[in-house]
């Protein structure tokens, strides 16, 4: 199935602004993150070219930048090729971005004052009715108000750079586990239940990383079956 926008957990790197090669690589990472782009897919730099209305250099330029993060992986024939991710590899991201995101939410009940914790409820309470675009925009502006409420510039920090290990993307499959969820979180942050909410935050960034390492095994299978 193809992912919908997700949300980025501190500074909205799926914003498409910046140069053509900004955005193709944003696009291109999100593409290999959620295992879109498996291991093993050739990519054809012109095709790519094509798709996104530019000339072959950005495409390229990108290509090699994700090669730098591990990503790709591009011969001196400019043959690019996906490294990605392993399906252990995509667990641990999101176990990663599970104590980080549990971590911001816990502070978040112990420093956010009245009002900050009534506008990150607002939110929460929103994503139940939401739909489309619109809940893409208020699950991001949800998770950004629960971690800027944190008040840890440190944490904040360590999620800007641990959010572009996970895809900024969902799948559609997630959206009823992704509204329980996301219940059980407004109501442990209108408690001010410090250990309920971490628990609540770590689980669902774990939920999510089951099934986009459950994602990756089954892109991996089909790229390795014969035709």
């Amino acid at each position: 199935m193809t992912p919908t926008t997700w949300h980025d957990q501190s500074s909205g790197s799926m914003r498409l602004g910046g140069t053509v090669r900004d955005r193709v690589v944003a696009v291109l990472r999100d593409r290999i993150l959620s295992g879109a782009l498996p291991r093993g897919r050739r990519l054809d730099l012109d095709e790519l070219a094509r798709e996104f209305g530019t000339s072959r250099t950005p495409v390229r330029e990108a290509v090699l930048g994700l090669a730098q993060e591990g990503l790709t992986e591009v011969t001196p024939r400019s043959r690019a090729t996906v490294v990605g991710l392993s399906p252990q590899d995509v667990r641990d991201n999101f176990t990663l971005m599970a104590v980080l995101s549990g971590l911001a939410a816990e502070l978040a009940v112990e420093r956010a004052d009245d009002e900050e914790l009534a506008r990150v409820l607002e939110l929460g309470r929103a994503l139940d009715t939401a739909e489309g675009p619109e809940l893409d925009r208020i699950n991001y502006e949800f998770h950004r108000a629960v971690n800027r409420a944190s008040h840890s510039r440190p944490l904040l920090t360590q999620l800007r750079m641990s959010s572009k290990l996970i895809p900024q993307s969902f799948l559609p499959e997630q959206a009823p586990h992704s509204r329980a969820e996301h219940r059980e979180l407004v109501a442990a942050l209108e408690a001010r239940d410090a250990p309920r909410v971490r628990e609540a935050m770590e689980s669902h960034f774990r939920a999510a990383g089951d099934l986009f390492s459950s994602r990756h095994e089954a892109a991996a299978a089909d790229v390795d079956t014969p035709a």
